[in-house]
């Protein structure tokens, strides 16, 4: 198999009891939150022992500083063994276990596999609590991309042969060249409407909001905005002195922006970005802020380690 069908067996969706769900951010009311999907540790050996064979591949485990463990997993390719790392922190529960888990997560994203599920869109579920954590009360319907193709539910999973088999829903034209001008991903249109309707949200609604969208994209709208619909410098410094007081600097406001807005910095957002983003700060506690930074980041396992190679201890 040449290197380019080895990625694509690697990068290949899972069908959907290979994927499990957690809750990211919540609601004030902690009647909802994000869902973040991850592949199971299972699915992934059984990968790549369909790609490699159970002799070609291998991985292994360092504990990198305090609280933290690496994981390499090594392939086979030809006569050359080629090794990507990964690392993750120690759990709340079952600290290590938790801990050598989510780095071969992360280092199974380093080869590809499992990583369209960063490509998901995010969605907002019912959650319950359970202890002192929440969880899911309902899953999401995974776009069909994200399936592989030739999947056929079984009688165990019944969730979601009941969810593919609803029909096609019907989503008006105006909302489709809406959807289209705003320059959103053709695939999404139907899950993301889906999901709109299922919270509540009526047509009209949903309209509103793509209207919104693109005046925000083409610089028509917004309180108090400049001439080409950006911020203000009194939008912006109101931002970082309002991010100043709650403790917060410079990177956690960018963080912030990259999440809500999926922009770098306050000099790409409108000026409805950054009132929103001001009434955010002046309404949310710090704590709060940082939760949401931390918890709204994809199949996120713990924090996110930069490893260089100096950083290794071998």
């Amino acid at each position: 198999m040449d290197a380019s069908k080895v990625l694509e067996a690697l990068q290949a969706p899972f069908p959907p009891e290979d994927i499990e769900w957690r809750v990211g951010s919540t609601n004030k009311e902690k009647t909802k939150g994000l869902a973040l999907a991850y592949v199971t540790n299972r699915a992934i050996q059984n990968r790549l022992d369909e790609v490699f064979g159970p002799f070609g591949w291998q991985n292994q485990f360092k504990e990198w500083k305090q609280g933290s463990q690496l994981c390499g997993i090594s392939v086979k390719f030809g006569d050359e063994w080629i090794t990507k790392w990964d690392g993750a922190d120690d759990s709340n529960q079952e600290a290590t276990k938790g801990g050598l888990s989510d780095s071969m997560k992360r280092a199974a994203y380093q080869w590809g596999i499992g990583r369209y599920l960063y490509r998901l869109p995010q969605v907002w579920m019912p959650i319950k609590q359970v202890g002192r954590s929440y969880v899911l009360d309902k899953k999401p319907t995974l776009p069909s991309w994200a399936i592989p193709k030739d999947y056929k539910q079984g009688s165990s999973e019944t969730h979601y042969q009941e969810q593919h088999s609803k029909p096609t829903t019907s989503i008006p034209a105006t909302i489709r060249a809406k959807w289209e001008a705003g320059g959103a991903n053709p695939d999404m249109l139907e899950f993301w409407f889906r999901n709109c309707l299922e919270e509540g949200k009526t047509v009209e609604d949903i309209e509103q909001f793509l209207t919104e969208k693109i005046q925000e994209k083409n610089g028509t709208k917004g309180n108090g905005q400049t001439g080409n619909g950006t911020a203000s410098d009194k939008q912006r410094k109101a931002i970082f002195a309002i991010a100043k007081n709650k403790g917060l600097n410079e990177e956690n406001i960018k963080q912030l922006i990259r999440y809500l807005n999926h922009k770098q910095s306050t000099s790409e957002l409108t000026s409805k970005e950054a009132s929103d983003l001001i009434s955010l700060l002046n309404e949310t506690e710090r704590d709060e802020l940082l939760a949401m930074i931390s918890n709204s980041r994809g199949p996120d396992f713990g924090r996110s380690i930069d490893i260089s190679d100096d950083d290794l201890p071998f």
